[in-house]
C-alpha cells in the first residue's frame, strides 16, 4: 500500500464518520428569526457591492512592494465569485479595511478582508495576509476563513465552499501531501463543530448548543488565484471589446 493510498483511506474514513455525526447531531440551539432563515435558504445570491480597500504601505508586513500585493488581489472576490456562480449560492464581497483581526496575533496584521454570503445572508468573513512576498514571484499568503451558523446548511455545502476557496487560491497538486493536508484541515474543522456541539462538561455546566462556527486557516503560494485572475481579466477585456 502506497503512502498516498494510506492517506486517502484515512481522509475518507474521517469524512464518512464526520458526515454521519453531522446528521445525528441532536441538540438544538435557540430559534432564529424567519427573515434570516429566508435570506439564508430561500433567496437568490446577492449582487456583491465591493468596497475596495486602500493599498498596503511600507511597514505593514510586506517585505517588498506592498502596493503590488494590493493590486495583485484587487479582483480576488471576483475570481472566486466567477467560479462559484454556476456551482453554489456563495458570494464574497470585499470590505474597505486593511486591518485584520483573526490573523493578528502578537502584532497588528494587514491585508484584505471579505464578507461571505450564502444567498442574501452574511454568514462569515475571509482574511488574506501576505506572509513573505517578493515582487517578482507569486505571493505566499495565509487565508483565514470563518463561517457562522454552519449547522443550518448541509455538510457537503460547507465543505464544498471551503475546498472551492482553497483550490482556487492555492496550487495544490492532486495526490500531493499538501493536497491531503488541506482536506484534513477542513475535515478536522468540520468535526470540531460537532464535538463542541455534543461535548459534556466535567463540571456539569454545559454550554448552550449553538448553530456552529467553523474556522479554517491555510497557507501557501497563491498561484491558482493568479491563474484565475489572468482568465478573469482576459474575459473582462473581451467583454469590453464586444461593447
Amino acid at each position: 500500500m502506497t503512502f498516498e493510498t494510506l492517506v486517502y483511506i484515512i481522509v475518507l474514513v474521517n469524512l464518512t464518520l464526520t458526515i454521519e455525526l453531522w446528521r445525528r447531531a441532536a441538540r438544538r440551539p435557540e430559534k432564529l428569526k424567519r427573515k434570516f432563515l429566508n435570506q439564508l435558504w430561500r433567496t437568490k445570491p446577492i449582487m456583491p457591492k465591493h468596497q475596495p480597500a486602500p493599498p498596503l504601505e511600507a511597514g505593514m508586513g510586506v517585505k517588498k512592494d506592498p502596493a503590488k500585493f494590493s493590486s495583485d488581489f484587487e479582483v480576488f472576490a471576483n475570481v472566486i465569485n466567477c467560479y462559484l456562480i454556476d456551482r453554489a449560492p456563495w458570494r464574497l464581497q470585499e470590505l474597505p479595511t486593511i486591518e485584520l483581526s483573526n490573523l493578528a496575533r502578537l502584532a497588528p496584521a494587514y491585508g484584505r478582508r471579505y464578507a461571505v454570503f450564502h444567498n442574501q445572508a452574511r454568514v462569515g468573513e475571509i482574511e488574506i495576509k501576505p506572509d513573505y512576498y517578493y515582487s517578482t514571484e507569486a505571493p505566499d499568503v495565509t487565508i483565514h476563513i470563518e463561517l457562522n451558523w454552519v449547522r443550518l446548511l448541509p455538510f457537503e455545502t460547507i465543505r464544498g465552499f471551503l475546498t472551492d476557496v482553497a483550490m482556487n487560491t492555492f496550487e495544490y497538486e492532486r495526490g500531493s501531501l499538501e493536497y491531503f493536508q488541506m482536506y484534513q484541515k477542513i475535515d478536522l474543522a468540520m468535526m470540531d463543530v460537532l464535538w463542541k456541539t455534543q461535548e459534556i462538561s466535567q463540571f456539569g455546566m454545559d454550554d448552550e448548543p449553538s448553530h456552529g462556527q467553523i474556522t479554517v486557516q491555510l497557507e501557501g503560494s497563491a498561484n491558482s488565484y493568479l491563474e484565475g485572475r489572468r482568465i478573469f481579466r482576459n474575459q473582462a477585456a473581451k467583454a469590453g471589446q464586444r461593447e
